[in-house]
């Protein structure tokens, strides 16, 4: 009770000191009560702050760890992406300049190379390489042990090596219609 509401009360009889006292007692044991109350609830166990930390600290090293990866990652494609535009073979234009069509992904992609070229992607002595990790980037020719090299770095690479992709050592299916025609290598579209 508030001390204009208190004194009303005893000006009119309806309450005595004894019972006002015995009221304020009661008010300021309850208010002590709550603050008790909310300390307990406040103040953690000791093992469950030692838990929460061990499992924060967790979860900071396994960021740091994911950042790390990140930034490896990121390192090997610049390597990588060097290693393709210091070795490019020159784009052919003109007369010179022949398509030839590889398979990349699921999807025929062409570009343009020189006879010369062509015979090196046959014989394996040369391989298609992609320019960035995104095969939309584009294509481009490059010697065969750069292109193993980009293999060892990251195995993920847009990389085409059309020997590889030879299945003449290999039997033909004896239900395929078509075993008796031989595709060449060197077919030109």
């Amino acid at each position: 009770m508030s001390d204009d509401l208190r004194s009303q009360l005893l000006k009119t009889g309806l309450v005595d000191e004894k019972q006002v006292r015995k009221a304020k007692t009661q008010k300021h044991k309850a208010q002590k009560g709550n603050q008790k109350k909310k300390k307990d609830r406040q103040a953690p166990e000791p093992g469950v702050a030692e838990t929460r930390k061990a499992e924060q600290a967790e979860r900071s090293r396994q960021k740091n760890r994911e950042q790390q990866e990140r930034a490896e990652r990121r390192a090997r494609h610049a390597q990588i992406r060097e290693l393709v535009s210091k070795h490019l073979a020159p784009i052919p234009t003109g007369d010179a300049a022949l398509d030839y069509h590889f398979q990349q992904a699921g999807q025929i992609r062409h570009i343009p190379v020189t006879a010369d070229l062509q015979t090196r992607l046959i014989d394996g002595r040369a391989a298609i390489a992609g320019l960035e990790i995104r095969p939309e980037k584009g294509f481009r020719v490059i010697p065969r042990d750069i292109a193993d090299r980009i293999r060892e770095r990251d195995p993920e690479w847009p990389l085409v090596i059309p020997a590889e992709g030879d299945t003449g050592g290999s039997e033909p299916d004896p239900d395929d219609p078509y075993k008796d025609y031989v595709v060449p290598d060197d077919l030109m579209w």
